[in-house]
């Protein structure tokens, strides 16, 4: 996998390089306000209940700004565009950690859930306008993976800075701050690749065929279904599952916070292990195909987890999870882009991620009622219920009666690699 992964990355762009950068620096930073944010408002008198409705206003940003963003990121230059972007992000956090008005810090939040929209609803198509077809599997599973490896080191950055303030004699409300403050110049870095982001011709990008489909830039109601109905299901039993473990681990295993804390690290591990394995399977398997097989393993799992409370069993269950549903998302995200109108990709991006923010919601709302109704068996067997119905759909939509495009021989990564971006 690594030799996989020194040779694509020779391939890719100068483009694809930078962003990659950018992106790395932007998610250290989130991940440290992740860790540190809401133990700062509490620090500073907030309850349970407003801190709740902080995080929910940033979710809130992220989900109405969606369609807006891509028509934004559709229709001007990316590389002015997400310096900006990068900076009102840094700013907007910033206004978190330093703001003494509760108005003030609801504003920000949803300011920045708003602004970190860009990012999200441009990365596919950007990576798909920027790379070749022989390196641009490994390049979304890369990105897909650092966004876990960097779960990591924010975490641990920004617990380490606070620690350390605290450490060299300030207070612990100027310790957070700090710690803050520091994911925020992490986030604002995030514009100097941006900035490098040269101009160019983007690479054709070769679509995959789809029955009934006339070759326009129009995606029929057919194809808005298929991509979207499987992913909508699998948010729902996201949202019912991923929210909670935590608490799983807590209540029906009564592991302290210290134990918790490793068990998601694993988690954490074994998600970016299967993000960077994704080009592997892909290429031995084809993307639909792989896509059905992890997402299909995935369901027993969840149900060793609802009803087997045995810890060596429910630790192995839940890593083996996160690898196994995480190692399909770079793959889903790319499929998907291939078959759509390149002008349309930054739309289908944000539809795509809309449905998901939607469906999540929904299900982590209702998921506390269930919970707390009849424990989290309940819950997490309607996660498989929908894991299957959603895997169900993608084999019926993108799998039964069709033969998979033959993947990429060995010799032929590492070639056609895009130079440019679309404005």
């Amino acid at each position: 996998m690594l030799a996989e992964y020194r040779e694509a990355f020779t391939a890719f762009s100068g483009n694809a390089r930078l962003y990659l950068l950018g992106q790395t620096l932007l998610w250290i930073g989130t991940n440290q306000f992740a860790l540190l944010l809401s133990l700062y408002l509490k620090s500073v008198g907030y309850s349970e209940n407003t801190i709740g409705g902080v995080l929910a206003t940033k979710a809130l940003g992220s989900a109405l700004v969606a369609l807006p963003a891509s028509f934004i990121a559709a229709r001007f230059n990316l590389k002015k565009l997400l310096p900006l972007a990068a900076v009102f992000v840094a700013l907007a956090n910033l206004a978190q950690g330093i703001a003494d008005s509760g108005n003030v810090v609801l504003a920000a939040a949803f300011l920045a859930g708003s602004f970190s929209t860009v990012f999200q609803v441009s990365s596919g198509p950007f990576f798909m306008r920027n790379s070749g077809e022989g390196e641009r599997m490994h390049l979304f599973s890369l990105n897909g993976a650092l966004s876990m490896g960097t779960g990591v080191v924010g975490s641990l950055l920004g617990g380490g800075v606070k620690d350390l303030a605290v450490a060299l004699g300030a207070d612990e409300i100027l310790a957070y701050r700090i710690g803050l403050s520091i994911g925020a110049a992490f986030m604002l870095s995030a514009l100097l690749p941006f900035a490098r982001l040269k101009d160019g011709t983007a690479p054709e990008i070769r679509r995959v065929p789809v029955k009934g489909d006339s070759r326009s830039d129009a995606i029929g109601a057919g194809l808005w279904i298929k991509l979207i109905l499987p992913g909508f299901l699998i948010g729902l039993g996201a949202g019912l599952t991923i929210p909670y473990l935590n608490l799983y681990f807590k209540d029906v295993f009564r592991l302290g916070d210290g134990a918790i804390g490793v068990a998601v690290a694993a988690g954490q591990v074994a998600t970016f292990l299967g993000m960077a394995s994704g080009p592997l399977f892909a290429r031995r398997l084809g993307k639909p195909l792989t896509i059905l097989i992890t997402q299909s393993i995935s369901v027993p799992l969840i149900l060793v987890l609802a009803w087997i409370h045995w810890l060596p069993l429910a630790i192995i269950a839940y890593m083996a999870r996160q690898a196994l549903m995480n190692l399909a998302t770079p793959i889903q995200d790319m499929f998907a882009l291939e078959l759509v109108p390149p002008s349309r990709m930054i739309t289908v991006n944000a539809v795509k991620m809309l449905a998901w923010a939607g469906s999540w919601t929904i299900s982590a709302r209702l998921s506390g009622y269930l919970i707390w109704q009849g424990g989290f068996a309940p819950s997490f067997t309607i996660t498989a219920i929908l894991y299957t119905l959603g895997t169900l759909l993608f084999w019926i939509f993108f799998i039964r009666g069709k033969t998979q495009r033959a993947p990429l021989a060995p010799a032929q990564r590492g070639q056609g690699s895009g130079k440019g971006i679309e404005g």
